[in-house]
């Protein structure tokens, strides 16, 4: 894991010049690679390198970037872990190459220039995103791994190129207007959707995708992976166990390569038991495990089920309660993002990777269980859906609107009458608007016209992301919900809240159910074996039964709680005022004064659940301005 970052320009420049605009983003992502620092600039004053190293494999020089590989031209800035580099260094020996050093970097090199771009992809299994310059051909080269969990983003002028894995990298060399569309969408999901960005003219390398830059600067952009869903395979239940087991060991296998310290992630749920069970029975050196909570009693329950798959695996087990000084750490955490993260739980991952990584430089965790092997409720709800959609049609949808709208709204978010409430409102919606329904409790459309000056600008969230995601409806209710976990809310949410929280300080996160292998086969299988019986991630918890505590096993799923209605009601209460209020800030840029004011001083009629998840979505936005300054 590091950090990279690259500058070209059409017409040439001082060598001096781009080098020092490449050391200016480098520094901005020093945080990324503390291990190393490294720019390369052509003689022809075309392109600029920058990287910074977080030393995983092959601690010595031999892995510094950006490298080059000697009587060759290409030069690579990378960013990722390559996790069977081991077998692809052997087929590309057996091909007569031959490598100065062990780092996964320099195999990637050889294979680039070797096989070429188009081969080399698909061979990959890890994460990565990497710049490759060809200065003969005077060609830049940028991709990106299948799920997106390596950050890229670029800003094309056409005179010039600039790149990084960071935003606040592009804003050393450019200042970028703030993009109030990506607001509005933020507002709606509590993230941007990839490829836009909160500013204009910066976007994102989509996920699978690589992109080639000619001396003109003008693009290619080709797909090399798409989430399969369109071929079912035929399998049993039992198959599918069976097939998920070997892949998912293998894929903990392959992370569990490195020169440095290793860790997990261990909650109280199956996905991270899992990994620890199959990580302990790879290798025999005990693996270090560490849980976490806020309070005294929720960090009780975590460690009382973690504990259990601790000690029947022996690891070095680590619990950790979280007191942190939430208004103290906010603006560093927002900062910290590059552009507004409306997920709550971006603060405990950020301390929680910060304690972590006194420990190990690398860490396995559960990520992409639940989007893989539907662990949320909304996949049995869109189930259920389907299967009532008949006798469901014979009631008018002005009925069901009706019913909505009689509803009381729920006092709490996470009751059996709060899930009842979110399914009726969904029945007689599209199904984009049906998903993020289901999915988000932010500000609806309606509160946003209130709350714009002058109208909420550019599109509705959901028809956005109708014309981003085409073709979707061809996978049925069912997959066309679980391709949305993982494309949009996984891709554009979760993953870079980890990659942002662990890149901090210095540690590396490694997700071994997002291994493309078994990505491609669990994507394939047919719904109703994917959500067989009455229970959440029914293959995964039938593994869990083989490998880790009943206790564990049969525990219902239960998300990292976090008090956020007591956090914006009373103690971040003045700083949501004193900051959505600030005169000079974003806030009172873009939004009604008067409609901001009636939401702050709760005149808008919601309960205090709702109040704070909105009020936190605007505190972070304002934060995140607060700290470009």
């Amino acid at each position: 894991m590091c950090g990279i970052a690259g500058i070209i320009v059409r017409d040439p420049k001082p060598p001096a010049e781009l080098a020092a605009r490449a050391t200016a983003m480098g520094e901005a992502l020093a945080h990324r690679g503390p291990d190393g620092a490294g720019v390369w600039a052509d003689a022809e004053g075309t392109a600029a390198l920058a990287h910074r190293r977080l030393a995983i494999i092959d601690l010595t020089a031999d892995g510094a970037q950006p490298m080059s590989r000697p009587g060759s031209c290409p030069t690579l800035v990378y960013n990722g872990e390559i996790y069977n580099y081991v077998e692809l260094r052997q087929s590309l020996e057996q091909e007569g190459l031959r490598f100065q050093g062990r780092s996964d970097s320099e195999v990637l090199l050889g294979a680039l220039e070797h096989w070429g771009i188009a081969e080399t992809l698909p061979r990959l299994a890890g994460m990565f995103a990497f710049g490759l310059w060809d200065s003969r051909a005077r060609t830049l080269t940028l991709a990106r791994d299948r799920a997106g969990k390596k950050p890229l983003y670029i800003h094309n002028d056409g005179k010039r190129l600039i790149f990084a894995s960071e935003l606040r990298a592009l804003e050393r060399v450019g200042r970028f207007p703030i993009r109030h569309e990506a607001i509005r969408h933020y507002l709606s999901l509590g993230f941007i959707p990839a490829p836009q960005t909160i500013f204009e003219d910066v976007e994102e390398v989509p996920p699978g995708y690589w992109l080639r830059f000619g001396p003109d600067l003008r693009e290619e952009r080709h797909a090399y992976w798409t989430l399969p869903g369109g071929t079912v395979v035929a399998s049993t239940f039992a198959e599918a166990v069976e097939e998920s087991e070997h892949r998912l060991s293998l894929a903990v296998r392959q992370r569990l390569r490195a020169d440095v310290p290793v860790g997990i992630f261990l909650s109280g749920g199956i996905d991270s038991g899992l990994i620890t069970a199959l990580a302990a029975q790879a290798t025999d050196t005990p693996v270090k495990t560490f849980t976490v909570g806020f309070t005294a009693a929720q960090e009780v329950d975590e460690s009382l089920l973690a504990g259990l798959v601790a000690a029947r695996y022996g690891t070095q087990h680590h619990s950790i309660t979280l007191n942190p000084d939430i208004e103290e750490l906010l603006p560093t955490v927002a900062k910290a993002y590059g552009e507004p993260m409306g997920d709550a739980s971006a603060l405990p991952t950020f301390v929680v990777t910060r304690e972590a990584s006194r420990h190990v430089k690398v860490v396995l965790n559960g990520e992409g269980a639940d989007e893989l092997f539907a662990g949320y409720r909304r996949h049995r709800a869109i189930k259920l859906l389907a299967k009532a959609r008949a006798p469901l049609n014979l009631i008018p949808g002005t009925a069901w609107r009706a019913l909505a709208r009689l509803l009381p709204t729920p006092a709490a978010a996470r009751t059996p009458y709060a899930f009842l409430h979110r399914f009726v409102r969904g029945i007689d919606q599209a199904p984009m608007d049906r998903y993020l329904a289901w999915t988000a409790d932010t500000f609806t459309e309606a509160e946003q016209q209130s709350l714009w000056a002058g109208g909420a600008p550019g599109s509705e969230t959901s028809r956005m992301l109708d014309a981003a995601f085409p073709g979707l409806s061809d996978l049925g209710a069912v997959r066309q919900f679980m391709a949305l976990d993982f494309r949009l809310a996984m891709a554009d949410c979760l993953l870079p809240k980890l990659d942002i929280a662990t890149m901090a300080h210095g540690l590396e996160a490694r997700c071994p159910f997002l291994d493309h292998r078994l990505v491609d086969w669990v994507s394939t299988l047919d719904p109703g074996i994917v959500l067989r019986g009455r229970t959440n991630k029914p293959i995964l918890r039938e593994l869990a039964r083989r490998h880790l505590p009943q206790a564990v096993a049969g525990a219902p799923k239960r998300g990292f709680e976090i008090p956020l209605v007591r956090w914006m009601t009373r103690d971040l209460h003045s700083m949501v005022q004193d900051n959505c209020r600030s005169r000079g800030g974003l806030l009172a840029e873009v939004f009604d004064p008067s409609a901001l004011n009636a939401f702050l001083d709760r005149r808008w009629q919601m309960d205090d659940a709702r109040w704070a998840k909105r009020a936190w979505l605007l505190l972070m936005l304002a934060l995140w301005n607060e700290g470009r300054a």
